[in-house]
């Protein structure tokens, strides 16, 4: 599935008070707005409902609208919660009713064998959608599934660089869907050999790293947070006779190697994967930040089962994302507005014969100028 529409909020009638109202969303989408004004929030918001939905659990206070596309089919979320209990929460299908409960945990659920509504009722801190039958309610694996796709970058930390990881070992489940970018290089090869490497190699090159190989080593890494078996990355530079280990790689080298592991891996694999990446650019200089936008747009532009999101404030990243894939956020108080071209098409399309930069339409608040009379 890929999520379409989206609106949240939390701690209503509170100080506390915030709120994205809701927007819809493409297949590749950028998140720009000034500082403090909800970028990296709506990113973890997003995040956030992946992870209720897959361990059954919630903070305080979070309230979701969404809307999922699944191939011909329309499905709407909405949960509202208050104090770590459930008030509602309702699914739609393609306009019916498939999940309805109210604050006391009782509801009905449609079920696909008996085709027709069973009555059912939960602990008030639980959640219905979390229930999981193949035959009986096959609509709800479909949000799982998307749930257990979402996958959250957070670009401008160090990406579990002071990390390695113990593989090769009986008994050691190593997974392509980690957050450790040495477990997801090393299940990479292994599913798909030598291209994987070649794959991550190439985008390397092509974002102005010179290397000639890439792979995993034990051993190579002096750090309390690696044990005696774990494996890191390292990298070889073709104009030296050395290699780059993981630690003495620079921040910036390593993110983007680090998202380049994960994106090739999700389009190799084929499977639909939400691919969250908050700050993307941080801590590159402006060529390579400018030709990794260009690759990770031209991987999910070439693979539609990857729904790509994006946030951030950097003016070259903003400058190589085209205007059709950005969502300016504004806020007020505690409101955030999100403008895009579905919703602002006669200022997208005014601003294009400006002759400014991308940059400009978010430096100028280009938005809020009053459209020209023709």
């Amino acid at each position: 599935m890929i999520l379409k529409s989206f609106e949240y909020y939390e701690f209503l009638n509170d100080e506390k008070y915030w709120a994205i109202k809701p927007f819809e969303l493409g297949r590749i989408n950028l998140f720009t707005a000034k500082n403090a004004t909800g970028k990296t929030r709506t990113i973890k918001a997003i995040n956030w409902l992946s992870i209720i939905i897959k361990n059954n659990y919630f903070n305080d206070d979070v309230n979701y609208n969404v809307i999922f596309s699944d191939k011909n089919e329309i499905y709407q979320y909405l949960l509202n919660n208050d104090d770590k209990k459930v008030i509602s929460e309702k699914i739609i299908g393609n306009n019916t009713t498939l999940l309805l409960r109210d604050s006391k945990g009782i509801g009905e659920l449609f079920t696909a064998q008996l085709d027709r509504n069973l009555e059912f009722q939960v602990q008030t801190n639980k959640l219905a959608i979390s229930r999981r039958d193949l035959l009986q309610y096959p609509y709800l694996e479909k949000f799982h599934i998307w749930a257990e796709s979402v996958q959250y970058y957070p670009f401008g930390s160090s990406m579990n660089q002071e990390y390695g990881k113990t593989v090769g070992k009986a008994g050691i489940i190593i997974s392509g869907k980690s957050d450790n970018s040495v477990e997801v290089f090393v299940v990479g090869e292994l599913e798909f050999n030598k291209e994987f490497k070649k794959n991550v190699l190439d985008s390397m090159n092509t974002i102005g790293y010179n290397l000639d190989d890439i792979d995993v080593r034990h051993g190579l890494y002096s750090n309390l947070n690696v044990r005696l078996d774990d494996h890191t990355l390292y990298a070889s530079e073709k104009d030296r006779n050395a290699i780059v280990t993981q630690n003495s790689m620079s921040q910036g080298m390593f993110r983007a190697l680090s998202i380049i592991i994960h994106l090739t891996y999700h389009a190799m694999m084929g499977e639909p994967t939400t691919v969250l990446i908050d700050d993307i650019g941080e801590g590159l200089d402006f060529e390579r930040s400018t030709k990794l936008i260009k690759l990770l747009i031209d991987i999910a532009e070439k693979n539609e089962n990857i729904q790509l999101i994006m946030s951030t404030n950097d003016r070259y990243v903003m400058n190589n994302v085209p205007l059709k894939y950005w969502h300016i956020i504004q806020r007020s108080g505690g409101e955030c507005n999100v403008f895009n071209y579905k919703t602002s098409k006669d200022k997208f399309e005014e601003f294009k014969f400006t002759g400014l930069n991308n940059f400009d339409f978010l430096a100028t608040d280009f938005i809020n100028t009053k459209l020209e009379k023709k």
